[in-house]
């Protein structure tokens, strides 16, 4: 139920999160920007917590491909649920001290801090994606959907804050596949353990 409600709340955080943050679009979003933050923050919260039950039912099937993939993708969404901090503080320093915004953007242990939680949430899903799609028990299309989305999410990101806010339906798109990738196998294991009990 943990990737279930995990993807679910993933979706309404890009959904509800601002297409740009800047230290004048921060102030005029900042409802919307503290609830996505919200949202990410129990997204990534409820898929730690149910990845490794997905990851231990089929850790046989997945092997070595699909330990790398836990290891990175567990690693790499733990870094972005503590760099979500900023949405909550952002709107405090784009009132008090706007530019501190673009400061810390640039810092070089923050510069080099987002850039290896971006790397290993995208390859880590990605690789755990691809191990998903190997399995015979789990639907192959949610490992598709895991290994594009987790990668379309960010990159989207991205495009939207550093080039042109119009991208944004991109990350939308990408947290949208995503979370479905988890949602699904979460339910089947879940729909599956309820059967099992009865």
């Amino acid at each position: 139920m943990a990737l279930v409600a995990g993807g679910v709340a993933m979706i309404v955080a890009s959904l509800l999160h601002p297409s740009l943050e800047t230290d004048t679009t921060i102030p005029q979003t900042e409802v919307k920007l503290v609830a996505a933050h919200v949202f990410y923050t129990l997204a990534y919260l409820l898929v730690l917590l149910g990845l490794p039950g997905l990851y231990g039912h089929e850790f046989v099937r997945m092997g070595r491909l699909g330990l790398a993939g836990f290891v990175v993708a567990f690693s790499g969404t733990a870094l972005l649920a503590v760099s979500g901090n900023f949405g909550f503080i952002a709107p405090v320093l784009a009132s008090e001290s706007p530019g501190t915004i673009d400061a810390i953007s640039r810092y070089g242990p923050v510069v080099v801090f987002n850039g290896v939680t971006a790397i290993a949430f995208m390859v880590g899903w990605v690789i755990f994606g691809l191990a998903m799609a190997r399995t015979d028990t789990l639907p192959a299309a949610s490992g598709a959907l895991v290994a594009v989305g987790a990668p379309t999410h960010l990159i989207g990101f991205g495009l939207a804050q550093l080039a042109s806010p119009p991208l944004w339906p991109i990350a939308i798109a990408g947290s949208v596949a995503l979370g479905a990738g988890l949602a699904w196998p979460g339910y089947q294991l879940w729909r599956g353990s309820e059967e099992g009990i009865r």
